[in-house]
């Protein structure tokens, strides 16, 4: 008896070490689940890239020379310009805007508002009156950017749009210089340019660009009609053999909404950017959103429900824009402008906005922009 007691333990204990060990295979199959799962998603998923959309603002307000009614008034007004693109100091805000990029180790950045501010001294007038153009530099607002990026980024493309000069009363004084009181002639480039990060898995290859068909006229001094021209930059982008393209544009600030709706449709036109069959980024200061998203206040809807009714989608963060005075610190970002949109819809993996934080002020009071950046980080469809 005591044998079959012994038999019947010496079972029980053998069963016993089977059901331990197959209760631990069981627990080892379930921590590996998890791990496959997640290896054959990123397998199924495709590539990830990081943009930015970057508004580095002009330095000033144009509507001082723009609104001007009389040709001194429009002298007068843009000495109210250039003296506020001094103030606003680009040299010192290109610090903390360099910064924020370089944290956001963005694969791609679309830049607006990339001002080259050049002058004449002694005014001559610009060359529609009989005068010279002004070619000597003031303020490179890419180059001195680019300086404080350093080497880890590089200039994939630069669309060139609104370029004009106009005499400048600087001193604010008739009885000073010349025609109205002119004491230079100030000239303003703007600009949209496309960064690429170095060393970046996405390599941006062929580039593209252009300027709108449909541009805002004011009669500026109630004589001059200047045309402010806007446009868009493109690069075809690879990244782990899949490709995209990216494309950045800046649509009119100014004037009727139906001027923005109108450039927004030819973003999608028939040779426009985003008339192709490959993924598409676009990144850019649209001047435009939804008042239900983007908490905008009724201002100008119908250049992204356009692009939306295209097909784009929104992957971007919201409140993004805008400051009207760089030196309140208390100032805050209550509607979006910037956007960062896709076709096909891709999958957002994160999104945030930057130039909001009080610590990026400069040293003399500044806000890096009256703007903020997005940052998307996208899946792209393999």
């Amino acid at each position: 008896m005591g044998q079959k007691m012994t038999d019947r333990s010496d079972g029980a204990q053998g069963r016993g070490r089977m059901r331990a060990a197959w209760l631990a295979a069981l627990a080892a199959l379930a921590l590996c689940v998890p791990v496959v799962a997640e290896a054959e998603a990123a397998a199924k998923g495709g590539p990830k890239v990081t943009v930015m959309t970057r508004n580095i603002f002009l330095g000033a307000d144009l509507g001082p020379a723009l609104a001007a009614d009389t040709l001194c008034g429009a002298i007068d007004g843009s000495g109210v310009i250039l003296n506020e693109v001094d103030d606003t100091n680009f040299p010192e805000r290109a610090v903390p805007l360099a910064r924020e990029i370089l944290r956001s180790k963005a694969d791609l950045v679309g830049l607006q508002e990339v001002a080259l501010w050049r002058q004449q001294i002694p005014s001559d007038l610009p060359p529609e009156f009989g005068g010279t153009e002004a070619t000597e530099v003031r303020y490179d607002f890419l180059q001195l950017l680019l300086e404080q990026l350093g080497a880890r980024y590089q200039v994939v493309e630069v669309q060139q749009e609104f370029d004009q000069e106009l005499p400048v009363d600087f001193d604010g004084s008739d009885g000073t210089g010349g025609f109205c009181g002119a004491d230079l002639d100030g000239r303003l480039t703007m600009r949209d340019v496309i960064l690429a990060r170095k060393g970046s898995n996405a390599k941006a290859g062929a580039t593209d660009g252009g300027n709108f068909e449909t541009v805002f006229t004011p009669l500026v001094g109630g004589s001059i009609a200047i045309p402010v021209e806007r446009g868009w930059v493109s690069t075809e982008v690879k990244a782990s053999g899949t490709e995209f393209r990216f494309v950045n544009t800046h649509l009119e600030a100014f004037g009727d909404d139906t001027i923005r709706e109108a450039q927004a449709e030819e973003l999608f036109a028939a040779g426009g950017p985003l008339d192709t069959d490959r993924q598409v980024i676009l990144v850019g200061d649209i001047n435009s959103g939804t008042e239900e998203r983007h908490n905008i206040h009724g201002t100008d809807q119908l250049a992204f429900q356009a692009l939306l009714d295209f097909g784009m989608n929104d992957n971007g963060a919201v409140q993004s824009c805008c400051y009207s005075d760089l030196f309140d610190e208390t100032q805050v970002f209550d509607h979006t402008v910037d956007h960062v949109l896709t076709k096909p819809a891709l999958e957002t993996q994160s999104a945030f906005v930057t130039g909001n934080d009080p610590s990026q002020i400069t040293p003399s009071g500044l806000w890096p922009s009256d703007h903020g950046g997005v940052v998307s980080t996208l899946e792209l469809r393999k």
